[in-house]
C-alpha cells in the first residue's frame, strides 16, 4: 500500500514560488531569499486566518480555565478564540483581550468562578490535516501571486480551485467532528456552535 505523505511547509512554499516562476528552496533554515520570506509570511498569515474560524482539528470543548490569585484568567499563547459555556455561565460574557479574559457584561477582568469554555487553538502547520493544508496552500498561493505579480493570468489556482478545496475541508471536518444541529449533549452546551452556513463562503 502506498502511503502519501502530508504536504510540508517547505513543499507549500515551493509551490507558491513555482507559481511566480521562482526556483524552489531546499530548507527553511537560515536566511531565505526575499520571495521565499514573503511566501512563508503569506502562508503563516493564511494559516492563522483559516484556523481562527475554528475546525474540529483545533477546537476543544469543555476546557476549564482557572483563576489566578487575583481572580483573573490568563490564557495560553496558542488560544485564538474562547467561547464560554452560556448555560453554565449565563451571567457573564467573557471575551479575549490579549492573553486575558475580560467580562464584557460586568466590565471587569475578575471572575467569581472558573470558566468552562470552547476553545479554538492555533496548531502548527505540521499538526493540521491534509485537507486543511491543501486549502491553505491554494488560498496562500493566490494571495502570494496577487501581491508579487498582480497578473491574474499567471495564477496557478483560481477562485474555483479555492472553493473546491474549502468544500473538501468542510466535508472532512464535518465527518471528523460529529457536527449536528443540536450536538446531542444533555447539557445543551453551545447549541448550534458548530453550525455555521457562512463558512461555505470563500474568506
Amino acid at each position: 500500500m502506498t502511503i502519501i505523505a502530508a504536504t510540508t511547509e517547505l513543499e507549500s512554499i515551493n509551490i507558491m514560488l513555482a507559481a511566480i516562476g521562482e526556483a524552489p528552496i531546499n530548507s527553511l533554515v537560515g536566511t531565505l531569499p526575499v520571495d521565499a520570506r514573503i511566501a512563508q509570511s503569506t502562508l503563516s498569515e493564511v494559516n492563522k486566518s483559516v484556523q481562527s474560524e475554528g475546525w474540529s482539528f483545533n477546537t476543544e470543548t469543555d476546557v476549564t480555565f482557572t483563576r489566578d490569585s487575583s481572580n483573573q484568567i490568563n490564557l495560553p499563547t496558542d488560544v485564538l478564540r474562547v467561547d464560554a459555556n452560556i448555560h453554565q455561565h449565563p451571567t457573564i460574557d467573557p471575551i479575549q483581550r490579549g492573553l486575558k479574559l475580560y467580562d464584557r457584561q460586568n466590565n471587569k477582568f475578575e471572575f467569581e468562578e472558573d470558566l468552562i469554555c470552547t476553545v479554538v487553538y492555533f496548531r502548527d502547520f505540521s499538526e493540521i490535516p491534509e485537507p486543511a493544508r491543501y486549502y491553505m496552500n491554494i488560498k496562500a498561493a493566490r494571495l502570494f501571486v496577487d501581491r508579487l505579480v498582480g497578473d491574474q493570468a499567471l495564477r496557478t489556482y483560481n477562485k474555483e480551485d479555492e472553493t473546491r478545496a474549502r468544500a473538501i475541508l468542510m466535508e472532512t471536518d464535518l465527518a471528523n467532528g460529529d457536527h449536528n444541529m443540536l450536538r446531542g449533549d444533555p447539557s445543551l452546551t453551545n447549541i448550534f456552535d458548530t453550525y455555521n452556513p457562512s463558512s461555505a463562503l470563500i474568506r
